[in-house]
């Protein structure tokens, strides 16, 4: 909305004083690709949480619109900061907890049985007015529902700008 003000003086000169319109948040996006393939995602089961004690932790969860009632991809990120910064998945060896979880239709996975992950979750922005992070995910994950020689190795990454609560 915007609002005018007309200031008249005794001589008859007037001062025009606007304030421009508010920053409108900018749209909230949210997208997953598994193997290379898009899957729609459902914004309204999908959330980013942060625990607000000692080493904040960040959960993003992202529910693919197709199975809505399963919990899809969870991504935990300690010691996060609300700044920009990276938090790669290979830092689990100096104790840093990055671990990925992926749970849709017959198919669990974890980023633990993965010998190998190079996933990360970059923070590119953060609104922290209206709490609202901006990013980029990659996750690897390792099906753990199957015996081990017939287990799928599972890419999952994607971006977001998306609103984030503190619980």
């Amino acid at each position: 909305m915007r609002s005018c003000l007309l200031l008249l003086g005794v001589l008859g000169s007037g001062w025009l004083i606007s304030s421009t319109p508010p920053k409108l948040a900018a749209a909230h996006t949210l997208t997953l690709r598994r193997n290379g393939e898009a899957v729609v995602t459902d914004s309204l089961s999908s959330r980013f949480d942060v625990t607000p004690n000692g080493g904040q932790v960040l959960t993003l969860t992202i529910v693919p619109a197709a199975t809505p009632d399963d919990p899809g991809l969870t991504i935990m990120v300690d010691e996060f900061k609300p700044i920009p910064a990276v938090y790669r998945f290979k830092e689990i060896l100096t104790g840093h907890i990055r671990e990925a979880y992926y749970q849709v239709g017959d198919v669990s996975a974890e980023s633990k049985a993965c010998q190998l992950n190079d996933g990360e979750v970059r923070i590119t922005a953060v609104d922290t007015e209206h709490h609202l992070l901006t990013g980029t995910y990659r996750a690897v994950v390792c099906q753990t529902n199957v015996a081990r020689s017939a287990a799928k190795r599972l890419v999952l990454e994607g971006s977001f700008t998306y609103p984030y609560e503190v619980r």
